[in-house]
């Protein structure tokens, strides 16, 4: 099977889990830059978390992370606390490294990436997001995503966040992308598990077919 790159996504990526492999994919409370204002449904008679009580609400925490991927700000992902990212039935803990990286190959992917927050629920201690992603695709992404083209392609899909808080900082990521159409509109094309193993199969046979066969051991 394919490995995604460095991304769930966040991730995806799909990206997140494919990073900690490899190892073994808004503002804050202010409106960042390129994102609409979210509304905000919070329940009277939830009890006040632990984070709520340091002084950041927890929907502050869920756009301070929103906008740490809008700017790329390498100050705020060196200071973002570890949190476990749930992403295709997967679990990684991800700390500033690993964050690092997979927002700098999915910037690296699409310079100008925005996810903009079109709405939020707040309840107690968790946050839920819902978020629209956009970019200009100028460098391939993900192993079965196509070549960027000239003009490049304009990327717009959509993705859901769910965020646990406690002790003053975000605990765990709940993330589902839409990321069949992200693949779509950089260039992939829609195959079956089947199929997709079956072209593996018959390029791992072309490669032992043109393999040369070694030299014969030298006679004595």
């Amino acid at each position: 099977m394919y490995r995604t790159a460095i991304v769930v996504i966040l991730t995806a990526s799909c990206c997140f889990v494919s990073e900690a492999q490899e190892q073994a994919p808004a503002a804050a409370p202010n409106q960042a830059a390129g994102t609409a204002p979210a509304g905000s449904a919070t329940s009277a008679s939830a009890p006040q978390s632990s984070s709520q009580a340091s002084g950041m609400p927890p929907e502050a925490m869920a756009r301070k992370y929103i906008e740490i991927w809008n700017t790329a700000d390498k100050a705020g992902i060196d200071s973002f606390p570890d949190f476990i990212m749930h992403n295709h039935g997967g679990r990684v803990r991800v700390g500033p490294g690993m964050l690092g990286r997979v927002i700098s190959t999915w910037r690296k992917s699409m310079p100008d990436l925005t996810f903009t927050i079109d709405d939020t629920v707040a309840q107690g201690n968790k946050v839920v997001m819902r978020v629209t992603l956009k970019g200009t695709y100028k460098e391939r992404l993900f192993p079965e995503s196509g070549d960027p083209q000239s003009p490049p392609r304009l990327i717009h899909a959509t993705g859901l966040l769910m965020f646990r808080t406690g002790e003053g900082k975000i605990q765990e990521i709940w993330q589902e992308l839409d990321e069949s159409i992200l693949r779509v509109e950089m260039g992939a094309q829609w195959k079956t598990r089947a199929e997709l193993a079956g072209e593996a199969e018959s390029s791992k046979s072309k490669q032992q077919n043109e393999t040369p066969p070694s030299a014969p051991p030298p006679k004595p």
